[in-house]
């Protein structure tokens, strides 16, 4: 499969890594995570999610109207952990959209 990367971005070639760094520099989402906008939001993820790294759900720490979860000994969303994860999801839906 070489050459696919370049003939999805309707390269010749196989690009050079400050090509692709180039090509893929539009989905850096560090500029929206580096302003002070946001809604407010729920971040839940388990600390042995293989998918997301535990550094890239704790990058929303801090932020204004955020909330973070990392839940030990879970993966992925935390789904092995629901019974702990959909009450704190509730409260939190019931207290950010109160009227």
């Amino acid at each position: 499969m070489e050459g696919i990367v370049g003939n999805a971005l309707g390269l010749d070639e196989l690009p050079a890594p400050e090509q692709m760094s180039a090509h893929f520099s539009g989905f850096d989402l560090r500029p929206l995570l580096d302003r002070d906008a946001n809604a407010p939001m729920l971040v839940i993820n388990g600390a042995d999610d293989v998918h997301v790294p535990q550094h890239d759900t704790l990058a929303f720490q801090g932020r204004r109207d955020t909330r973070v979860e990392l839940h030990p000994d879970t993966g992925h969303c935390a789904v092995t952990r629901l019974s702990e994860v959909m009450p704190i999801i509730f409260t939190w839906l019931k207290e950010t959209f109160k009227s």
